[in-house]
């Protein structure tokens, strides 16, 4: 794992690899434990690319998934495509999806679904060129951020902002009524 973790630091994380920001843990060991965790769990599977003295000069993540939450395709799912920037344009990226696709076959699994950070400009032309086409555009929010854009104020002060609204319309329901009420 250690020689994994090292291929992930070699790789250039700020320019949109991962999520165009730099890694929460960088360090080996951090990386390394992250790497059994993801390992141990029986859907994922991660492919290497080894040189002849046995050292990691790629990588790629897979599992078995679904286009998405409405459409139950199946896909095997393929992230974490990396090469050690020195081994790169000598076919290691190729082989790791060749790889991938015999994984697919295996799986009885017609379609692989690649995902590459928006801002990977050399990572998406890449999956472009080996035929990948657009699918969709995810994008990511915390829920605070998104609290604050929608609007939505703590839970408490949120509940009373809905509780005044619902009692002003019950007195216009009310002053409305009085007013038909006398009209008739």
């Amino acid at each position: 794992m250690p020689e994994i973790a090292r291929l992930i630091t070699s790789v250039d994380t700020q320019s949109g690899v991962f999520s165009g920001r730099p890694l929460p843990d960088p360090s080996e060991e951090h990386l390394a434990e992250r790497l059994h965790q993801i390992i141990a769990q029986p859907d994922r599977t991660l492919l290497l690319a080894l040189t002849d003295d046995e050292s990691v000069v790629g990588m790629l993540a897979a599992r078995s998934d679904e286009v998405g939450a409405i459409d139950l395709t199946p896909v095997l799912h393929v992230t974490h495509l990396m090469v050690a920037p020195r081994h790169r344009r000598r076919g290691t990226g190729r082989a790791l999806l060749a790889a991938a696709v015999h994984l697919a076959d295996d799986q009885g699994v017609d379609h692989l679904l690649a995902t590459a950070a928006a801002g990977s400009r050399e990572g998406n032309r890449y999956l472009a060129r080996l035929g990948f086409a657009p699918l969709v555009v995810h994008r990511l929010a915390s829920t605070n951020t998104l609290r604050r854009s929608l609007g939505m104020t703590d839970p408490v002060g949120r509940t009373a902002v809905l509780r005044r609204a619902r009692m002003a319309r019950a007195q216009r329901a009310t002053i409305a009524a009085r007013a038909v009420g006398r009209g008739a």
